[in-house]
């Protein structure tokens, strides 16, 4: 018995010897670096969470400039026209000029459904008209509610009162009495890409007072960048065409296209960003060749003293601001 309790004890003791503390060393002992305010000075916990750093530095609220309004003052462009539809000097013989602009509301999601809603006006006088078109300035009002149905598109459902202008002129002659009112309910389909160039415009329109026939306007650009760029100060240049066509719109019978459109405008822009592209300012000359379509004939026989102009070479400049 005494032997095999021997033969335990030798066997276990040099297991027991392993995991036993060191022997305390000889002489003083010194300790350093202690903190007597962290007990765990010293120690990392391997299992401790350690929130990681922000990759990037905070997001900084940019402005909102020119996210709601736009002011455009049509300086002077040398003939007056409707979606390229121009008249004859007899009728405007020193071009035209006008102040246009539109403010969104600041209420974007009507309804719940991220749709929003924009006020838009015109304001503009035909130079040396006669006829209607000298009686009363070229005046436009109009509401819309819209909505970005795909990346880069909106499309808008508005309202829309003509007072004055060819609207006003040819509504004197389709109602035979003295007013110069139009009204229009529109759709318009709107496209515009900044980043790879391509822009573009579909609007449908049906007169209900005044005119009570309905309308399209097709338009279809591209933007080339950078086309002159200085060390302070370049041009972009946007190339478009434009179809517009009238079913019983401007007089009962007339139908078919009422003017076929080319232009060319070249946006300028500085680098400092106060002109052009993202500024608040923008300014824009730009040309545009139009040639009236077989409606042109058929409004000259409808009212008789021949409004509309065949072909038109215009030249205008534009002011915009955004606010």
């Amino acid at each position: 018995m005494k032997k095999n309790l021997f033969l335990i004890i030798g066997l276990t003791l040099p297991a027991m010897g392993s995991e036993m503390p060191p022997m305390i060393p000889d002489g003083p002992v010194t300790y350093e670096h202690v903190s007597y305010e962290d007990p765990l000075a010293g120690f990392e916990d391997p299992y401790a969470f350690t929130e990681p750093a922000p990759a990037t530095a905070p997001i900084t609220p940019t402005s909102t400039a020119g996210e709601r309004g736009y002011i455009k003052l049509g300086l002077y462009e040398t003939n007056y026209q409707v979606r390229g539809m121009g008249v004859t000097d007899n009728m405007a013989s020193n071009g035209y000029s006008s102040i246009s602009g539109h403010y969104i509301l600041p209420n974007r999601n009507l309804f719940n459904c991220g749709i929003y809603h924009k006020v838009s006006g015109n304001f503009g006088i035909v130079w040396g008209a006669t006829a209607e078109l000298a009686d009363t300035p070229v005046l436009k009002a109009g509401y819309a509610m819209g909505k970005e149905i795909f990346p880069n598109m909106t499309l808008e459902l508005g309202y829309t009162m003509h007072h004055g202008g060819l609207e006003g002129f040819m509504t004197r002659y389709a109602n035979s009495g003295p007013h110069r009112l139009a009204q229009d309910l529109t759709v318009t389909l709107e496209f515009n890409d900044h980043q790879k160039g391509f822009f573009g415009a579909a609007q449908w329109g049906i007169g209900f007072q005044g005119l009570t026939g309905h309308y399209f306007d097709l338009e279809a650009g591209y933007r080339f960048t950078d086309v002159v760029n200085n060390a302070r100060w370049g041009l972009d240049l946007e190339v478009s065409a434009g179809w517009a066509t009238s079913f019983s719109y401007w007089a009962n019978g007339v139908k078919g296209t009422d003017a076929v459109r080319l232009r060319v405008a070249a946006p300028i822009f500085t680098h400092s960003g106060t002109i052009g592209r993202d500024g608040r300012t923008q300014i824009t000359p730009w040309l545009q060749i139009s040639a009236a379509g077989n409606n042109s004939g058929d409004i000259d026989r409808a009212v008789g003293n021949g409004p509309v102009d065949h072909m038109q070479f215009t030249i205008g400049l534009d002011f915009g601001w955004k606010f």
